[in-house]
């Protein structure tokens, strides 16, 4: 882990001394007092991003639900995990593994898909290590966020990797970072530099350097509903719209953050077409595809009737439909 960070200060501090007139001139360099603190000030965060991946790494988990999977983070000694709804799939036994590599038992409890927030139990014997639970009125735009989830999937052997951002924006429903995700973080914990929780995982933007997350008040605010096992809300999806608008629309509802169809409705034109669940969508008419709502987004533009041609995976093999939008 320490590598990475070690690399990550490297580029950064090469950003803080280098400006277009010093490529010009010889390679001695006068460092000044302000290069000096910058840098200083640098290697306080990178010590602080390595204390909050240290302190908190142990109750970051990977979930498969035996549908998908995606990560989560322990928040109570009795083994409550914190999650994104949209990776909460399945309704049956899950498996959490741990980064120590060892696997346990749990089962969902509630969830609200309109914030994309969900709350998992693991059933097996205590206690597990936790995070602390943070708030994030007291972030701003430009301070520091720390990264734990598992991308791309659990590897054995392999701890959570660690990344770090800014704030970018924040309400009281979402905060937006430059802290990078990719497929399988969803659900994983997004701390403060002090090492407290501020909120969950949700999605990927239109780039994979704008990424969106729970604020911890949302689940917090829902907590005793979840905790109860209530499910309500809807995940956006590309069925249906609310706004009256008639956009076009392809009829599947998808993993905003992975591109992976969670469902197909019959008679749709995906269906028609041979679109199944489970099927990953890797391009839109050429448009590499980086998550769910960079689809979402593409198709938005367009208008009912439009043919486009879309790169699915399905297991080993690449498909190439053509579907009609409506």
């Amino acid at each position: 882990m320490s590598k990475y960070i070690s690399a990550f200060s490297l580029i950064f501090i090469s950003l803080l001394l280098a400006s277009p007139s010093q490529a010009q001139q010889p390679a001695t360099t006068t460092v000044t007092a302000s290069t000096t603190d910058a840098i200083s000030r640098l290697q306080e965060v990178e010590a602080k991003i390595k204390a909050v991946a240290e302190k908190n790494t142990a109750a970051c988990v990977a979930i498969s639900d035996g549908v998908g999977s995606g990560s989560g983070v322990i928040i109570s000694k009795s083994g409550l995990v914190m999650t994104a709804g949209h990776v909460m799939v399945g309704s049956g036994e899950y498996q959490l593994l741990l980064a120590d590599g060892r696997t346990v038992k749990a089962v969902p409890l509630g969830k609200n898909l309109n914030a994309d927030a969900g709350l998992v139990k693991i059933t097996d014997k205590g206690p597990w290590p936790y995070v602390e639970l943070g708030e994030t009125t007291s972030l701003k735009t430009g301070d520091w966020v720390v990264s734990l989830g598992h991308s791309g999937g659990f590897e054995l052997g392999r701890k959570p990797p660690v990344r770090s951002g800014r704030i970018l924006k924040s309400n009281s429903t979402q905060l937006t970072t430059d802290a990078v995700l990719i497929g399988g973080d969803s659900g994983g914990p997004l701390f403060d530099l002090d090492g407290k929780l501020v909120a969950i995982h949700s999605s990927i933007g239109d780039s994979i350097a704008e990424n969106r997350h729970v604020p911890i008040e949302i689940f917090q605010r829902d907590f005793d509903r979840m905790r109860r096992g209530e499910r309500w809300g809807r995940l956006p999806e590309l069925a249906d719209n609310e706004s009256g608008s008639k956009p076009p629309k392809i009829g599947v509802r998808i993993d905003r953050t992975t591109g992976e169809i969670l469902s197909v409705k019959p008679n749709s034109p995906a269906d028609q077409v041979g679109i199944k669940q489970g099927d990953q969508v890797l391009a839109f008419d050429g448009t590499k595809i980086l998550s769910g709502n960079q689809l979402i987004n593409l198709i938005k533009q367009r208008i009912s009737g439009d043919v486009a041609r879309m790169k699915i995976q399905r297991g080993e093999r690449i498909f190439d439909f053509e579907i009609r939008l409506r």
